[in-house]
């Protein structure tokens, strides 16, 4: 009985496959993997990165890779049997790949809904009216970890706050953050509503929003994998100043091999935009109340008392001063040598020289840690300078000369 064409062609292949040793239908070529990674470039070289933190040097068709490079992409081909050293990158020859997650360099947009839709909170009291996407939900009084940027942190009254919802950027770093408005019924002139308590130099502007004249600062800090950046911005509005401040909390990658490809990064402009969104809908009525603090006093402002004292020994420095006609002072000091610090316990390392990063209130004190690294004592002459409306009054000064033993720590 002779067998069909097909079936003994079938029956040669199969024979002749076990006679070299090869298993019916397997092929020579090998076989075909497929890895999801970021793609980056070292010395002109393309790596993949898988969420394990397994590296592979990209080989074959990866021409169109390089413009996949920070992307998060599904790559197709074969794993390489070369010899490797230990913590080399495993060879890959690409086949094909289709992209995961394709990094827009202009960041992502916040998603607020049509300004039409939002909802109104109305402060008449204050008279403030303040508008915000319905998704924006209100928390009770001030959040305890959100601070006012005020220079006096006392009288400052919140209004109102609202939590601001990660979706409003989906697919970013972006964790959620909290919108609030308050008001400072102690500050009686422009001048002086303009200043913050603490500043991040080279990001205090000025700026106009529907015809609304702000001022703007940026505090950026960093804790348990989160970075925090606070816009506050100060705008004078009959009679009263008034502070809106927008919390950005977004994760900073910590721990997280992939993070820079897996997610969508904010950028600063994608801050601004939410900014100018939420301020373009803020108004003002006449208020209810009347500020008791109007009016610019007669009197040039002094500094009338300036003492000091450290008890016990290597504790920090406690400075108190008090003033007449000043709306704030600043605290300060010639720069001696790379070897003297001067550290303020509520705001970290303070300037030396012309410039200040934060202001003070008119009556209070300090706690300054004074760090001496020379072999030799080192004189500190601290200023504290008054100022009003803005304006600073060098004659009212006073002036106190500390002597700073050298650190033996």
């Amino acid at each position: 009985m002779s067998l069909p064409a097909t079936a003994n062609a079938l029956f040669v292949s199969a024979l002749l496959a076990g006679l070299a040793g090869v298993a019916p239908g397997q092929s020579d070529l090998p076989e075909s993997t497929v890895v999801v990674g970021c793609v980056s470039e070292a010395s002109g070289k393309l790596i993949l990165t898988d969420k394990d933190g397994g590296t592979y040097l990209l080989e074959g068709h990866t021409a169109e890779l390089k413009a996949h490079i920070a992307d998060e992409v599904s790559v197709s081909g074969s794993i390489g049997a070369s010899v490797r050293e230990s913590g080399d990158e495993e060879p890959f020859r690409v086949v094909s790949f289709t992209t995961v997650l394709r990094k827009d360099p202009a960041g992502v947009q916040p998603q607020l809904g049509d300004p039409g839709d939002w909802s109104t909170f109305t402060d008449k009291s204050f008279g403030v009216v303040v508008r915000h996407p319905k998704t924006f939900l209100q928390q009770d009084g001030q959040p305890g970890w959100l601070r006012s940027n005020f220079v006096d942190p006392t009288g400052i009254l919140t209004l109102h706050a609202w939590s601001i919802p990660r979706e409003v950027y989906g697919g970013s770093n972006f964790v959620g953050g909290t919108f609030l408005v308050a008001v400072d019924p102690m500050i009686r002139s422009e001048g002086t509503c303009r200043q913050f308590g603490s500043t991040t130099p080279g990001y205090t502007l000025s700026k106009t929003l529907d015809s609304i004249r702000y001022a703007q600062t940026q505090i950026v800090g960093v804790a348990s994998g989160t970075a925090n950046i606070i816009y506050h911005l100060h705008t004078f509005q009959n009679g009263f100043c008034y502070e809106f401040t927008v919390e950005f909390d977004e994760a900073d990658g910590t721990g997280m091999e992939l993070f820079f490809c897996t997610i969508q990064w904010l950028a600063k402009d994608n801050e601004q935009k939410l900014l100018d969104s939420l301020l373009s809908q803020v108004s003002f009525l006449a208020p209810e109340m009347r500020n008791a603090a109007k009016g610019i006093p007669a009197q040039q402002p002094v500094v009338t008392s300036l003492e000091q004292y450290q008890d016990p020994p290597d504790t920090p420095a406690v400075f108190s001063w008090s003033t007449e006609g000043a709306d704030y002072v600043q605290l300060q000091f010639p720069c001696i040598n790379e070897q003297v610090f001067v550290s303020s316990l509520g705001g970290g390392d303070m300037k030396c020289g012309g410039q200040t990063d934060r202001n003070f209130p008119p009556n209070g004190s300090e706690k300054l840690v004074l760090t001496n690294l020379n072999s030799r004592s080192v004189q500190l002459v601290l200023t504290v300078e008054p100022f009003s409306d803005g304006v600073e009054y060098p004659k009212g000064s006073k002036i106190i000369t500390i002597e700073i033993a050298p650190d033996r720590h």
